[in-house]
């Protein structure tokens, strides 16, 4: 909701018996809008076993030159747990001054239980950035806030609680299935310290850049990451494509990699990566239907001289997801995301084997509306990796062990305002 700021900054004040020193606060902006969406969660999730011994693996999966085959493991424990999953509060502002618009709009992730180990209310910022638009030049956009990769694509999250829940196809179309040793893997990326620009809308298209740079880089290492789109929409359909760059993440080997023999991991001494992301992205939006669906080519490099050492993986990955008003009260919600196998290459003339890669996931929901602020839900879905592959999942649900399975289902209360 909206409220004229000095109407809000008194009402606060005097509820608290405090409007005589409220002359003292102001807010930045003609509007500030106080909004949220708060979505705990009751979840189970179960694990399947890992694929047989002597199933195939590729020479990803366990890092080493040679055919590889997986040992059998068995599940891991179930668990059961309240989870606020990535619940927020947020407060925008803006006001207009000699033709630009200025504003802000910053977010906190809500925890809901106090623990040791974090007892804030608000554990972390989620969006949190300053903006400056123009009807002729754009938008200019500092903090941190997703990247134009991200925020072009997947328009249907699934019941407005898909955010890094189990059910966020995220964690298939913009991930490896090796299980990484490196950092940070995902193009589904929120990120501080970056400067995002989008042009004004013309014939319904717009274009988007985004640029985070290192503030701590060296002479041997520059990890930056850049994202670049174009979309159109006339409001019921949408298309978007976007590419993002990530610069010395090292995604595969590492940062603390060191060689070793029959290792594929890349000692980190020297090292430069760039591992691509391009996705297509549709949606299409009526009255009672929605379907979003993205198509993704990911590709992970390194460049090293290290004999049979990683070079790269490039692979394919899709998703779909689908939402029907039955009726004023109830959606029903479903969705389908595989990832594939790809191609690999090391250094050298060891052949790279991808068998076993890939995955997929498939999800189902339904929510029941109480009001326009309030709504049940409930979510189900399956992970199943191939017989190389690791899945993980979302709200803290795990992963899977070596070709096996992960079956989470939760059912929870939206507060949406």
């Amino acid at each position: 909701m909206n409220f004229k700021y000095r109407a809000l900054t008194l009402g606060c004040f005097a509820a608290m018996g405090l409007a005589g020193t409220a002359h003292a606060v102001q807010l930045a902006g003609d509007l500030l809008e106080i909004y949220g969406n708060v979505y705990p969660q009751y979840q189970t999730v179960t694990f399947g076993d890992s694929s047989a011994t002597g199933s195939a693996a590729s020479t990803l999966t366990a890092g080493k030159t040679g055919a590889q085959t997986n040992t059998f493991k068995a599940a891991a424990v179930s668990s059961n747990k309240l989870t606020p999953v990535n619940s927020y509060i947020g407060f925008a502002g803006k006001k207009k001054i000699d033709g630009l618009t200025l504003g802000y709009d910053l977010q906190g992730v809500i925890n809901l239980d106090s623990t040791a180990s974090n007892p804030s209310f608000m554990s972390e910022p989620r969006d949190a950035y300053v903006y400056v638009s123009h009807d002729m030049f754009g938008t200019l956009q500092a903090g941190q806030q997703d990247t134009i990769y991200k925020s072009y694509g997947d328009k249907v999250r699934m019941l407005g609680v898909s955010s890094s829940n189990f059910v966020s196809t995220s964690n298939v179309v913009s991930n490896p299935t090796w299980s990484n040793k490196g950092t940070t893997t995902s193009f589904n990326t929120r990120i501080n310290s970056q400067l995002l620009w989008t042009s004004p809308r013309v014939g319904g298209f717009e274009l988007g850049y985004s640029l985070r740079q290192d503030p701590t880089k060296t002479a041997t290492r520059n990890q930056g990451l850049n994202s670049l789109g174009i979309n159109w929409t006339d409001n019921t359909y949408f298309v978007g494509l976007a590419r993002e760059t990530h610069d010395d993440y090292y995604a595969f080997s590492g940062a603390a990699s060191v060689a070793t023999a029959g290792s594929i991991y890349n000692a980190a001494t020297g090292l430069r990566s760039k591992d691509t992301g391009t996705r297509l992205s549709s949606g299409y939006r009526a009255t009672g239907v929605r379907i979003g669906a993205d198509f993704t080519t990911l590709n992970y490099t390194e460049t090293s001289t290290q004999a049979n050492g990683f070079q790269s993986h490039k692979f394919t990955a899709y998703q779909v997801t689908g939402e029907y008003d039955l009726n004023t009260a109830v959606t029903l919600a479903a969705q389908y995301a595989s990832t594939g196998a790809g191609n690999c290459t090391l250094n050298g003339a060891i052949a790279c084997s991808t068998v076993g890669l890939g995955g997929n996931l498939v999800g189902f929901g339904a929510n029941y509306k109480l009001d326009k602020n309030f709504a049940l839900f409930a979510l189900v879905a399956k992970g199943t990796a191939n017989s190389g592959a690791v899945i993980s999942l979302g709200s803290g649900a795990g992963k899977t062990a070596i070709g096996g399975t992960i079956n989470a289902a939760a059912v929870g209360i939206q507060a949406k305002f």
